[in-house]
């Protein structure tokens, strides 16, 4: 079989990937098509092949023949002004989000998110539990128009990464030449081409005063810290997704920003994180929202960029690296909430074609 995955965003890269990595496993011919220098650089160096875009994509996906075509995810792409393209087979997207309802989230004047009618298949990257906990009947925020609802599967979180049990990490922490009694807090809130300058002011500000918490506790609580920046823009970025995953499973607490393509291996991994999300600025949809059926089902501890208290954030940090009792109940939150997704997306695709 031929597979195009049409990518916008490294968050979107991390799912795709994800999902690439094991349909390529199964000796499938998968490409990635995408504008942007970063996310071709990536998917290179994950061994894909790549599309070269000299073309307007919607050109160059009613040109080509393929068997499957995955959206990744179905709102970044609609900047791209796709039509259903003629040769290729079947439509898929991979999403994370609850934004299926073109009659009210792609006329809204805040948030104008649609969804192509044409997709055949919407991958909701969740487990069914998490992704019906924020419906808007079930006492979430969000309602999903009948004809997008029938085309749903929830084949639970990806990308999933690998779980690690403590001699693995102990291995890994050699690797990295981190010394045993060293806690490792790794800061991550994505790459900032990705982002208004708004949230990268936010995360500038936020990054500013974490900085000053973690020199103090290092000066007066005598904890030996090591701050990783994981996020790609830095010298030391990512060179393959194995690295990113690798750099993850050595962390005792991450800190970073709302995106589930990066909490969903968390999980797997049972490591302690926060969460920094940007305000919420209508009753529509935020990204505090999104992460609700994480906050209620206490996965996850988080602030606000714009309003955190300075004493509150040191104490938690502290709690989540120190405190046992702590660390424990989040990862049992954790492990209750997690399901890894990319067999169930995979062995669900291959029936689409029955």
């Amino acid at each position: 079989m031929k597979i195009i995955f049409v990518v916008h965003g490294l968050g979107e890269y991390a799912q795709a990937q994800a999902v690439a990595d094991l349909l390529q496993r199964k000796k499938e011919n998968i490409f990635f098509l995408s504008k942007d220098k970063l996310i071709k650089d990536i998917a290179f160096n994950d061994n894909f092949s790549i599309i070269d875009e000299k073309d307007n994509i919607n050109n160059i996906l009613n040109k080509t023949e393929a068997d499957a075509l995955f959206l990744c995810n179905s709102h970044t792409n609609i900047s791209y002004d796709l039509n259903r393209p003629n040769k290729i087979k079947k439509i898929f997207s991979l999403d994370s989000n609850w934004l299926f309802n073109n009659k009210k989230f792609s006329s809204h004047d805040i948030h104008k998110y649609s969804t192509y009618p044409w997709i055949d298949t919407i991958y909701a990257l969740f487990p069914t539990s998490i992704f019906e906990i924020n419906l808007k009947e079930n006492g979430g925020y969000y309602e999903i128009e009948k004809y997008f609802r029938d085309r749903i599967y929830c084949p639970g979180f990806v990308p999933s990464g690998k779980s690690i049990n403590f001699s693995e990490k102990q291995i890994l922490r050699k690797k990295y030449n981190i010394a045993e009694e060293k806690k490792v807090i790794s800061l991550y809130f994505g790459d900032r081409t990705f982002h208004s300058d708004n949230y990268n002011r936010m995360v500038s500000e936020t990054m500013r005063t974490i900085s000053l918490i973690l020199n103090d506790l290092k000066a007066t609580n005598n904890i030996d810290v090591i701050i990783k920046r994981l996020d790609s823009d830095v010298p030391d970025k990512r060179k393959n997704s194995v690295h990113f995953d690798e750099e993850l499973s050595i962390s005792d607490l991450v800190i970073m920003h709302y995106g589930y393509g990066t909490l969903a291996r968390i999980f797997h991994k049972k490591i302690s994180v926060i969460c920094f999300i940007p305000p919420i600025k209508n009753e529509i949809h935020s990204n505090y929202f999104e992460l609700s059926p994480l906050i209620k089902k206490n996965a996850i501890k988080h602030f606000f960029f714009d309003k955190f208290e300075k004493t509150e954030l040191k104490d938690t940090i502290i709690s989540l690296l120190l405190n046992e009792s702590a660390i424990k109940d989040m990862r049992r939150h954790q492990e209750d909430i997690f399901e890894s997704g990319e067999e169930n997306v995979v062995r669900h695709f291959y029936q689409q074609f029955k």
